[in-house]
């Protein structure tokens, strides 16, 4: 089997996944609309359970008060609350099983995707860079090495971020639970700052969160989430974005919105480390089908020949990953231009499909 086929038969599989992840991800819907409902039916039914046992307990020491045909009412209108009670708790328990098994199956299949995607980026990086014989033995190797870098990279930011923040609630909760005992005013300036630290650390997680896979860039698309991305980086950082989209109103393929999304996020995440800048603006345009991203800052500005040279280390494997995501996965042309004291202006064009 030649490259070429080998490549288009793993978009072709990409794509199927692709889809089936689509008919799971609404299922997933489906089954969470009819949780709540069954959830909110058991409710009501619990409630109506209580109170018709409640008239029965008072049915049973006021007997003589009641007519037989109340009597018999009462109890068989318990046994049919009870019953369907009964019925619709087996019937959430089973929604909440498939929901289960379906959140399994779709991370599953995007574990699935993600592997095909890198391999296919593997397979045509090989045939741009050198005219060489596919190696699968080396495309397993490449991937495996990527999957343990952004693994490394996120038990590295799980260790800095919320595991730490995580450490230091038990220590004030033990600090809390000493006090009790001794000083009950103090103990309660404690727990009230402890409640606030347990509320930062779980705004932080949801930023970590939003991080590693914001759920809006499914829900609302690549324009939503880029804002929001960039007001969170520009409140934290003290840095003034501005993002500007022209002509961009309709939603792109899946893998285009997250590819972009990461292209965007590592050119933002290196203005905020190495840069110093105190501007950027970010700007996307779609002219003709065809999308220009820009990226530029105010900032420190760096020697590009030497940063290209050593793309390939671990010092400026993200300058690697973009020009990966832009020329390899989406097919278009990657620019970056800097210069000592002159601030960095990255840009790039992608094909719309």
């Amino acid at each position: 089997m030649s490259g070429e086929e080998l490549q288009q038969r793993i978009t072709n599989a990409i794509q199927a996944y692709r889809d089936e992840i689509d008919r799971t991800r609404r299922e997933i819907n489906e089954v969470e609309s009819l949780l709540r409902q069954n959830m909110a039916e058991v409710d009501r039914l619990a409630m109506r359970e209580t109170s018709i046992a409640n008239r029965v307990r008072d049915l049973d020491v006021n007997l003589d008060r009641y007519e037989k045909t109340d009597i018999k009412t009462f109890f068989s209108t318990l046994i049919e609350v009870q019953m369907r009670l009964q019925t619709m708790r087996a019937q959430v328990d089973q929604l909440q099983a498939r929901r289960e098994a379906l959140r399994n199956r779709q991370s599953l299949l995007s574990d699935v995707v993600e592997l095909l995607e890198q391999a296919a980026s593997e397979l045509a990086r090989s045939a741009k860079v050198a005219d060489l014989p596919f190696d699968p033995q080396t495309m397993i190797a490449n991937i495996i090495q990527s999957q343990e870098s952004e693994r490394l990279r996120i038990s590295l930011q799980m260790h800095d971020g919320p595991a730490q923040a995580m450490s230091n609630l038990v220590l004030r909760a033990e600090i809390c639970q000493r006090l009790l005992d001794r000083d009950l005013d103090q103990a309660r300036a404690e727990l009230v700052a402890l409640k606030t630290a347990v509320n930062n650390t779980l705004q932080e997680t949801r930023k970590f969160i939003f991080d590693l896979r914001p759920m809006t860039l499914d829900d609302l698309g690549l324009v939503p989430t880029l804002r929001r991305y960039v007001a969170q980086v520009a409140e934290k950082h003290k840095i003034d974005i501005n993002l500007m989209v022209q002509n961009l109103d309709q939603r792109l393929p899946g893998h285009y919105e997250v590819t972009i999304f990461r292209f965007i996020q590592e050119a933002i995440n290196n203005v905020v480390r190495h840069s110093g800048a105190t501007q950027a603006r970010v700007m996307l345009e779609n002219s003709d089908n065809v999308l220009q991203i820009l990226i530029e800052d105010n900032g420190n500005g760096f020697a590009v020949k030497e940063a290209i040279a050593s793309a390939g280390t671990r010092k400026n494997m993200g300058l690697a990953n973009m020009r990966q995501q832009i020329e390899v996965l989406l097919q278009g042309e990657f620019g970056i231009e800097s210069s000592i004291g002159r601030g960095t202006r990255v840009a790039a064009t992608v094909p719309l499909p």
